[in-house]
């Protein structure tokens, strides 16, 4: 496994546009159906690639930062914008830091909808879930759960509008 991983991180630096999904799902990366067509500009992925979960015509563009501990899914048709976070963990650096005792570690999964759009340099925080048909307004941080066909803003975000399919 450690191989595969290695050769697959390595195939990433080679400009084969037209083989990524290969190489992701080399590096274990899921897809819901086999078939789903998928696009991952180069984020920075940390954590288990086998954690990321694609569904059929999504994209995470360039200069995305997805801490993987822990489930990322992202639904059919979604789009994650340049610049993003995707926390699925967050830790005070405990036991170390005083800190620890009021901020526990947070570990939970991400769950973004189907027909979503995650605009640019925005921050989803871990165990948010993002309902279907959903838009977060660039630089916008996601602390709570975004019900289906709202648009969202803000820091924290918050509903702005709601949205007819």
């Amino acid at each position: 496994m450690k191989i595969k991983y290695l050769l697959g991180k390595l195939l990433l630096l080679i400009p084969i546009v037209n083989k990524k999904q290969f190489v992701y799902q080399l590096l274990g990366v899921r897809v819901a159906s086999k078939g789903d067509s998928y696009f991952i500009g180069n984020p920075m992925l940390v954590g288990d690639y086998s954690n990321l979960l694609m569904h059929n015509h999504t994209e995470i563009e360039r200069n995305c930062f997805l801490l993987a501990k822990d489930k990322i899914e992202i639904g059919e048709n979604s789009t994650i914008s340049y610049g993003v976070s995707v926390l699925t963990s967050a830790d005070p650096n405990a036991p170390y830091n005083a800190l620890s005792k009021l901020y526990h570690t947070m570990k939970a999964p991400v769950v973004i909808g189907k027909d979503c759009w995650i605009g640019a340099n925005s921050t989803i925080l871990p165990g948010v879930t993002i309902g279907d048909f959903s838009v977060v307004a660039a630089g916008s941080v996601v602390t709570k759960n975004v019900p289906s066909g709202t648009m969202v803003a803000g820091n924290p975000a918050v509903v702005k509008k709601y949205l007819k399919a």
